[in-house]
């Protein structure tokens, strides 16, 4: 099982490598506002348990087992993005970012409540 940890970069991995983007360690690293000695440290372990690929000085992919993991993650963090954006009022890149911590932080089985509670608030508005 993932650590938050490790949701965060992976989800950050998949955000910054859409549409064929290159992603450099000091690109997430950037990203996440960690230190690059950590964000090595954490491809090591990604690239170990099989969620990464990395060659030296290359950039950084995901693997099958990654990209579903991502996946995962990903749609429920868009949906919470839109919800912070729209209906708490939270500039775009703060309504990301707490969609992103909070896609990463909860357990599946809350986070799917809690992406099913805001659609469900969606069509009481509609």
């Amino acid at each position: 099982m993932l650590t938050n940890s490790q949701k965060k970069y992976l989800l950050t991995i998949y955000l910054l490598g859409q549409n064929g983007e290159k992603v450099r360690i000091t690109d997430i690293a950037t990203f996440l506002g960690v230190a690059k000695a950590s964000t090595v440290r954490m491809m090591e372990k990604l690239t170990d348990d099989g969620y990464i690929s990395k060659q030296p000085y290359k950039q950084i992919g995901l693997t099958g087992k990654g990209v579903a993991e991502a996946n995962r993650m990903f749609t429920p963090s868009v949906i919470l993005q839109d919800f912070f954006s729209k209906n708490v009022g939270l500039p775009h890149e703060k309504a990301s970012s707490a969609a992103m911590l909070i896609s990463a932080d909860l357990d599946n089985e809350a986070l799917d409540k809690f992406v099913s509670f805001v659609l469900s608030q969606r069509e009481v508005q509609t």
